[in-house]
């Protein structure tokens, strides 16, 4: 293998000294009049059923006379969307930003592969590649890659870099923006930072890539963006979920060129007890996407939260109260750009007839709706090479031109 692509295919893993792990760009900034894109996974499948809840289907009720939420106007009740839809109760921070038409729902939504691996089904997700094990990079690095920015932080997973934003494309991944520095102390760090120097200060990859890296952590200080509080009273969860979110959002604001950040929220594989988990968790979500609109505010108009999760649950309730892994979920869409204000796709219904193997039916391939977004609202001309082998359709009719 040549060095260069060992280098990019490494991440860089070896080298030990800059802490978290990281891929740079290395020629500068270049900015976009793109949109930003801002992509959210609930890790462990949620459950969309309870999520956005389909009061308006008898069977709904037949199928979990436990675990159902009640329809609007009961105790403890679903909050009525368009007669048929209800939110969770603990979404209730999302209802304006519903009402504002800047969110949209899409319900019966998902990857058409049968899995219900976490694992594997996440890995087909990220790739954009479902049921295809020989991919090796993820569709948002694909995307990236086509999009001719060559901005340091284009491309910026939260904790990590998901399979999602992986591949030859560089990009960063930072546990924090404070932390995003020279692991060492502060009173070596200037002696440290010139043995690196002075180390690599030839032309080959090795090199570059490491004044890179240096240089990154320089842009980073001068844009200062952890400096950076939320505006218009927005007031985040003291959560992981709710500190990606804030710190997503100060990039944003920094002006760093930002164009596609990655955030997860895991927890949301419930067996057991399903509403005693999903309540608090479901409610640290919907407080932090409405702080993080509320932060953001107008240019809400230029940036496209979208939120996945691997597969569904099951629609019949088990007897723990919980539900098993199923197949169809559902998607969230938020942002100026959005058709909101309604429940987007064909609902299948809930009767035994219509269920895939006794789980919701996906009417809405997920790639669909990332293609639309894609498209329409990121500038993408192929998305042959982002979505391989899919042939569309590729409009939901969630986003706007």
């Amino acid at each position: 293998m040549k060095r260069r692509d060992f280098i990019k295919l490494s991440g860089l893993a070896a080298i030990p000294l800059i802490s978290p792990r990281l891929v740079f760009a290395t020629d500068g900034q270049n900015g976009s009049g793109q949109d930003i894109l801002v992509c959210v996974f609930q890790r462990g499948a949620a459950d969309g059923l309870n999520l956005v809840v389909p009061y308006g289907d008898n069977n709904y009720y037949q199928q979990r006379p436990n675990i159902a939420i009640a329809p609007p106007g009961q105790t403890g009740g679903a909050i009525d969307l368009d007669g048929f839809f209800g939110l969770n109760p603990n979404l209730s921070a999302l209802k304006p930003v519903f009402d504002a038409g800047d969110l949209a729902l899409i319900h019966a939504c998902g990857s058409p592969d049968p899995s219900r691996s976490h694992f594997e089904a996440q890995d087909f997700m990220e790739f954009g590649t479902p049921g295809v094990n020989t991919t090796t990079d993820g569709w948002l690095n694909r995307y990236l890659a086509g999009a001719g920015q060559t901005a340091t932080f284009q491309g910026v997973g939260m904790g990590h870099v998901p399979l999602s934003l992986q591949g030859l494309q560089p990009v960063v991944g930072m546990n924090s923006i404070a932390g995003y520095d020279l692991n060492t102390h502060e009173n070596t760090q200037a002696a440290l930072r010139q043995s690196m120097m002075d180390l690599y200060d030839q032309q080959q990859d090795i090199d570059v890539v490491t004044a890179g890296i240096l240089s990154s952590v320089d842009e980073l200080k001068a844009a200062d963006p952890d400096s950076i509080t939320p505006d218009n009273g927005a007031v985040y969860p003291s959560s992981p979920f709710g500190s990606d979110m804030q710190q997503v959002a100060q990039l944003i604001k920094a002006g760093l060129g930002l164009q596609a950040a990655c955030v997860d929220t895991g927890g949301w594989d419930h067996h057991n007890q399903l509403e005693t988990s999903l309540s608090p968790l479901s409610a640290d979500f919907a407080n932090t996407l409405a702080a993080f609109y509320q932060d953001l505010g107008s240019q809400m108009g230029q940036v496209n939260v979208v939120v996945m999760t691997e597969f569904g649950r099951r629609v019949r309730e088990n007897a723990s109260l919980g539900t098993d892994h199923g197949h169809g979920g559902v998607m969230f869409a938020m942002g100026g750009a959005v058709n909101g204000g309604q429940v987007h796709g064909q609902w299948p219904g809930l009767d035994d007839a219509n269920l895939y193997n006794g789980d919701l039916a996906i009417t809405t391939d997920y790639r669909t709706v990332l293609s639309e977004l894609l498209i329409k609202r990121m500038g993408a001309k192929d998305l042959s090479i982002v979505f391989p082998d899919f042939s569309g359709p590729h409009d939901a009719g969630v986003f706007q031109q």
